[in-house]
């Protein structure tokens, strides 16, 4: 019996007459009215009393033009999109670095930010960088040419633009603490901090030194300097001496992501610290086969290195969970009722080793890790018990006398904990360092007083750093397999050799990029 129009469809009906596909295509129809969301009576209440409001506010064009108004303002979106990405393909890989950090917005995390940090502002302008010969061959070294100083003819040197611009200076601003590190940044910070062109290409021959003397898993080792150097007495502790080596090429602006002729190198030595760490859970064990009382002095260094290699690199989400993990550990590790750090955890601490500590969390601040505000109390704690003459001097330990070296690690622990320039205690202690003056060997004392004198900034910074920069300069091993290295003379280089003295060495002669200065103010005319 054929189906007619109008015809009810009983089950028997379709069982024994209807073709399969009509079988088929009721039965999907009673499943869609099966899943059917039937909606509330109210909300169709609602749709059509807001229709007739919306048909009567929204303009006829609009209405009858808007699938048009779609099509464009997503052909735009598409087209502004391609430009950009046409735009950071033709330019520079510098400048196009440097515009994917100003566009790039950092989320601040849900911890509590223990260190209290002067506030740092940079200069409006730097109206002394007035391009002469000099700078000219400083920039040439910076751009990792081989130039001969003293065959240098001027006449032939090519003009280079080295006044920055406003926007170079606003850009300085948002890369924060370590903006000088970069191209234009570096350029500017040499000839306005007082570097010269013989100090960046003894920066450059140092460099050149550790290059050649890394192992091939990455490391370096204190007793193991190369051909005609001093070996250190310390034969297990790697991860300080890679750590110490690392520092030199990321405060030169060097990074393992690309970022500097040394990418190999820092990519290598970064590697090797990465699968050398102790991680658990929450923290990472940064101190590896360490000797003697060297454990918790590899973890600052270890921990400083890999802060810096994130922040300069914050793409790397591995290593910014491994600087991370490193923080924590020295948070755990912190003596609890002195706030200090020594040789073993929750040991009661001493001055040296809270220094490099000190020095970690600050790394991690400018790389947006956060610090546990109760370390940062302890850290206060601890440098209260160690001050002398109200605070201008510090001691080793609590009721020891102060010396220069801690004077120098307490005063620098200070400014990163917030101490302003008008502090009378820091007014103090800056006229004792001026007048001790750099040493003739003590590296150790010259590393930390080089980095207080140049926070302060002013004629003191200019004094010293005319004696601290021609020292080290002058010093300089410059032939032999040893050249770009330093001898060592400091009283501690016994265990680290001349890859302890070099570092050392190569990191103060990085002062004028390496941590632009806390205190410097806009129109400030006596920096």
């Amino acid at each position: 019996m054929a189906i007619q129009p109008g015809d009810t469809i009983s089950d028997e009906n379709l069982t024994t007459e209807a073709p399969r596909s009509v079988l088929q295509e009721v039965a999907s129809r009673r499943r869609n009215r099966r899943r059917r969301i039937v909606l509330p009576a109210w909300i169709h209440r609602f749709i059509g009393r807001l229709r007739p409001v919306l048909l009567q506010t929204t303009p006829n064009w609009f209405l009858s033009h808007r699938q048009t108004l779609m099509t464009l303002f997503t052909s735009g979106v598409v087209h502004l999109l391609i430009a950009i990405m046409l735009g950071l393909w033709v330019l520079p890989v510098d400048t196009a670095h440097q515009m994917i950090a100003l566009l790039a917005v950092r989320v601040p995390e849900k911890e509590v930010v223990a260190l209290e940090l002067a506030e740092i502002v940079q200069p409006e302008s730097l109206d002394d960088l007035e391009v002469d010969s000099t700078i000219q061959a400083v920039l040439e070294i910076i751009d990792d040419t081989t130039t001969d100083l003293a065959a240098m003819d001027t006449e032939q040197d090519r003009e280079l633009e080295l006044e920055p611009t406003e926007h170079d200076l606003v850009s300085l601003a948002k890369l924060g603490e370590f903006g000088g590190r970069l191209s234009f940044g570096k350029q500017a910070a040499i000839k306005k901090y007082g570097g010269t062109a013989e100090s960046e290409a003894a920066v450059n021959a140092g460099l050149k030194w550790l290059e050649k003397i890394q192992k091939r898993d990455g490391s370096w080792s204190f007793n193991r300097p190369g051909e005609g150097a001093k070996a250190g007495r310390l034969r297990s502790t790697d991860m300080g001496a890679t750590s110490l080596a690392l520092l030199c090429y990321l405060g030169a602006g060097h990074t393992h992501k690309g970022y500097g002729k040394y990418q190999k190198t820092v990519a290598d030595g970064v590697k090797y610290l990465m699968k050398s760490a102790q991680e658990d859970r929450t923290s990472a064990d940064m101190r590896g086969d360490f000797q003697g009382n060297s454990g918790m002095y590899v973890q600052g260094l270890a921990t400083i290195c890999v802060c810096e290699a994130s922040a300069l690199e914050p793409s790397d989400i591995k290593l910014k969970r491994l600087a991370r993990k490193a923080i924590r550990f020295i948070e755990k590790t912190q003596d609890k009722k002195g706030g200090g750090w020594r040789y073993e955890p929750r040991e009661e601490g001493d001055t040296s080793v809270v220094g490099w500590q000190v020095m970690a969390l600050q790394s991690a601040k400018t790389g947006d890790i956060a610090v546990s505000r109760q370390t940062g109390y302890g850290v206060k704690k601890f440098l209260d018990s160690v001050q002398t003459h109200d605070g201008s001097r510090y001691g080793y330990q609590p009721n020891r006398d102060g010396t220069p070296s801690m004077t120098a690690v307490g005063l620098l622990c200070r400014m990163y904990m917030g101490w302003r320039r008008d502090q009378s205690s820091l007014k103090d202690g800056i006229a004792y360092l001026t007048m001790m003056g750099p040493h003739s060997e003590d590296m150790y004392y010259n590393y930390y007083a080089t980095q207080v004198i140049h926070h302060w900034g002013g004629q003191e910074w200019q004094k010293w750093n005319a004696v601290m920069r021609n020292q080290l300069v002058s010093r300089q091993i410059t032939n032999g397999p040893a050249a770009g290295s330093w001898s060592p003379r400091d009283p501690h280089a016994n265990s680290g050799g001349q890859i302890y003295e070099t570092a050392l060495c190569l990191l103060t002669l990085e002062i004028y990029y390496r941590h632009l200065p806390i205190y410097r103010q806009l129109g400030d005319s006596t920096e």
